[in-house]
């Protein structure tokens, strides 16, 4: 809902509802294809794909439904969302105060606790990121030859 509203009053002209309207139809599409054996590259966001977690078989005969262990969402970034791309746009900032001084996990104002927590600020090339940044995923295998482009 923040990340909805952050769009809505971010010099756009589409209401908070049209943009929420957008953003869950997308996620249903998304979830569709991906369920089918896609991989979807969200332009620039990232590549969209399923990745399955199994127990290891002696024999491809052996392979079952059983052995899935789990499922997962893989999201690999692109270009522009490298990791190396990523560390040019970000810096540690008062490294410092994330680590000491938060002994019981809690903090004050300048000395945060919440152990590994890393934040920065982003260079030139965007003045609005509020100071943070989040990422996730991995680069695990999955997805299928079949890609779709959004």
């Amino acid at each position: 809902e923040d990340f909805v509203t952050h769009i809505s009053e971010h010099n756009s002209p589409y209401s908070r509802g049209t943009i929420h309207g957008v953003l869950m139809d997308t996620l249903d599409c998304l979830k569709h294809l991906i369920l089918d054996g896609k991989s979807v590259r969200f332009s620039d966001l990232g590549l969209f794909s399923i990745g399955m977690t199994s127990r290891g078989e002696v024999s491809k005969e052996k392979v079952t439904a059983a052995s899935v262990l789990g499922v997962h969402l893989i999201v690999r970034n692109t270009k522009t969302w490298s990791n190396a791309e990523l560390k040019k746009l970000t810096k540690i900032v008062a490294y410092d105060d994330y680590t000491s001084g938060a002994v019981d996990g809690g903090g004050s104002e300048n000395t945060p606790g919440g152990g590994n927590t890393s934040q920065g600020t982003g260079g030139d090339t965007n003045k609005d990121n509020s100071g943070t940044s989040q990422g996730g995923g991995t680069t695990e295998g999955g997805g299928s030859d079949t890609d779709v482009d959004l």
